[in-house]
């Protein structure tokens, strides 16, 4: 006869509270891993927003700096004159005007087709 195992009640709750430790342990890396790579997209979706928001920024800057200077420019009483001179053609007194024609492209001269290579040797042996 073979001998018989002692059954301790005690080991069989060790063995269910260890397996449940390991199951509540798994749980909760789990949920600490998909909460981490949850919070890496949304501070990624958040950093492109900053920048896209920082260079409309930036483009709306430079955008105000222009219509300010151009405010400028039409206050300026000279910058108004050189502005209705150019619109009109008119000259001031002294002034001499000097038009250039814009330029006439060249033609180009066609080349004439070459004989074959074949009638050349045709032509020089013959």
């Amino acid at each position: 006869m073979k001998p018989r195992k002692k059954f301790y009640p005690q080991s069989a709750s060790k063995d269910f509270a260890s397996k449940a430790k390991r199951i509540f342990t798994i749980i909760i890396l789990t949920f600490l891993f998909f909460s981490l790579t949850k919070n890496i997209f949304d501070y990624r979706k958040t950093i492109n927003f900053y920048e896209s928001f920082k260079q409309d920024y930036e483009k709306e800057k430079k955008r105000k700096i222009e219509l300010k200077t151009n405010i400028l420019k039409s206050k300026d009483p000279y910058e108004i004159e050189k502005i209705l001179r150019n619109k009109l053609n008119l000259l001031k007194e002294g002034e001499i005007a000097i038009i250039i024609p814009d330029p006439i492209p060249t033609p180009k001269q066609r080349k004439q087709p070459s004989k074959p290579i074949f009638k050349q040797w045709m032509e020089a042996l013959f």
